[in-house]
C-alpha cells in the first residue's frame, strides 16, 4: 500500500527537496504554504497537526525561511544599517 502525507507533511517534504535542488524560488513557495496551511488549521502551540506540534511545524517552517530565503534577498533585514 503506499502511503500517503497529509498537506502540511507534503509541502514539508517538498520544501526540503527544493533546498537540497538549490530551488530557491520554490522553496520559498513552499515555506510560504506551510505557514499558510499551519496558520489555517489553527490551534494551540501544543497541538498536533499530523501527529506532530503546531508549534514545531511553524518552527520548521520559520527557521528554514530565515536561514535560506531571507539571507537571499538585498533587503534583508541583517544588512538594515542605522543613520
Amino acid at each position: 500500500m503506499k502511503k500517503t502525507h497529509h498537506p502540511v507533511t507534503k509541502t514539508w517534504l517538498e520544501a526540503r527537496q527544493f533546498l537540497k535542488d538549490k530551488k530557491y524560488e520554490e522553496l520559498e513557495e513552499a515555506l510560504d504554504m506551510g505557514i499558510m496551511l499551519v496558520a489555517a488549521l489553527g490551534g494551540k502551540d501544543k497541538d498536533l497537526i499530523e501527529g506532530v506540534k503546531r508549534e514545531t511545524w511553524l518552527e520548521r517552517f520559520w527557521i528554514t525561511t530565515e536561514n535560506y530565503v531571507w539571507p537571499r534577498r538585498s533587503d534583508y533585514e541583517k544588512n538594515w544599517r542605522m543613520k
